[in-house]
């Protein structure tokens, strides 16, 4: 799943140079909804789960530098960054969530 989401993002005007740090931020996003989900570690995501995985990569890639910041403001032009995930992510993980299980 993680070589088919890189491919995919590497297709993409301006990040087609950008493959170590894509597969990193592509890892950690699984990781992310994997525990979201309750999965395990050796559990396959479900295949709808891969456009959430995207677009968490790419809110990663397009806020990497500007952690912690909430807006900024420069010559005039004010950049706000988005704190939650979008609804499409959202639904995703509800559709998919288990009940987290007794250790």
């Amino acid at each position: 799943m993680e070589e088919r989401i890189l491919e995919s993002l590497l297709k993409r005007p301006g990040l087609g140079d950008k493959i170590y740090i894509l597969d990193d931020m592509v890892h950690d996003s699984v990781l992310e909804i994997r525990d979201a989900i309750n999965y395990e570690k050796d559990e396959e995501l479900p295949e709808a789960c891969e456009l959430a995985v995207k677009e968490l990569t790419l809110i990663r890639f397009n806020r990497d530098g500007t952690e912690g910041i909430a807006s900024e403001s420069n010559s005039g032009v004010s950049v706000s960054y988005i704190n939650e995930l979008p609804p499409s992510v959202k639904r995703v993980i509800y559709r998919h969530r288990r009940l987290r299980r007794r250790r």
